[in-house]
């Protein structure tokens, strides 16, 4: 079987719609041969190309301005840690401002009254992040909720988003998984860096613990550290150790130095891993808390 003749480059290694591709003078029989594949109907991309970008960068070939990216799809393309059950989630959610929700193959469509504010990601349109953040609250558990607004308001961003966030829990009122939105807002707070610092934030916040600083500085004799959770009125912190703080010896080094000038200075280090269950944290906790006259928890 001979080889498909190579596209013009105006087409070549890129999603393109089979109308525009027409209107360009390709033949139709062109679109059907064996280097594309069609994940949409009235779109083409090459074999190779794979993955949630692809696909929405084919599907964005014939969307309308009025059309946006959004609910899982707005979340992963952002990089927001969504649970495991809905990483690999089949299909792109699309929402269409008026008119009729969006339908088709690979295509999970939603309608809205309200203009959401778009953003642009990597010539993309998707729901802002509050927006996108709301339109997950069915989706998602309260902790969830909460691990992702976390993240949401430590993305690089314009001002005003904690802001946005409210006015989304308002918009969301009444709506299905607003009162666990409304609740997840309460725990929202800006410093995360992973979602197990979250998790175990708000499991220590449950357990009746002060809640913590999150990655604060900490000024030493010799030098300034940052700690993951901090409870600077009892001298005490906890501390998530990855892989890397053990496999790389130069790291290794420069965790003991530091842990050496926290203890001199009188500072509680609570180690522990990303395995370690949040219930053990927080007794480890209560009991370091405990031990430096905290009587909360």
């Amino acid at each position: 079987m001979r080889s498909p003749r190579p596209l013009p480059p105006s087409h070549s290694g890129r999603p393109f719609s089979v109308a525009d591709a027409l209107s360009a003078g390709i033949p139709s029989s062109r679109l059907r041969r064996s280097d594309l594949r069609s994940p949409f109907h009235g779109v083409r991309v090459p074999v190779g190309a794979a993955g949630l970008r692809a696909e929405c960068e084919s599907y964005a070939t014939r969307m309308p301005e009025t059309w946006v990216f959004s609910h899982t799809t707005a979340a992963r393309l952002l990089g927001l840690p969504l649970p495991r059950r809905l990483e690999r989630e089949p299909g792109v959610h699309v929402t269409a401002v008026g008119g009729r929700a969006p339908r088709g193959k690979g295509v999970i469509g939603h309608t809205t009254v309200r203009d959401p504010r778009v953003w642009q990601t990597r010539g993309l349109r998707i729901t802002a992040p509050e927006r996108t953040w709301a339109d997950l609250a069915p989706l998602l558990t309260l902790d969830e909720l909460i691990v992702v607004g976390d993240r949401i308001v430590g993305l690089p961003r314009p001002p005003g988003t904690p802001i946005a966030m409210h006015g989304a829990v308002q918009e969301s009122a009444g709506m299905r998984g607003s009162l666990a939105l409304a609740d997840a807002l309460e725990l929202v707070r800006e410093g995360s860096r992973s979602p197990r610092e979250t998790r175990a934030r708000v499991a220590l916040i449950r357990a009746g613990m002060p809640e913590p600083a999150l990655n604060a500085e900490i000024v030493l004799p010799r030098r300034i550290v940052h700690g993951d959770l901090v409870f600077r009125e009892w001298r005490t912190l906890v501390e998530y150790e990855g892989d890397q703080h053990r496999t790389d010896a130069v790291q290794w080094s420069r965790d003991l130095e530091r842990y050496n000038d926290l203890v001199e200075a009188g500072w509680l280090v609570i180690r522990v891993s990303k395995s370690m269950p949040s219930g053990e944290v927080v007794a480890r906790v209560a009991r370091a808390l405990h031990s430096r006259g905290c009587r909360a928890g």
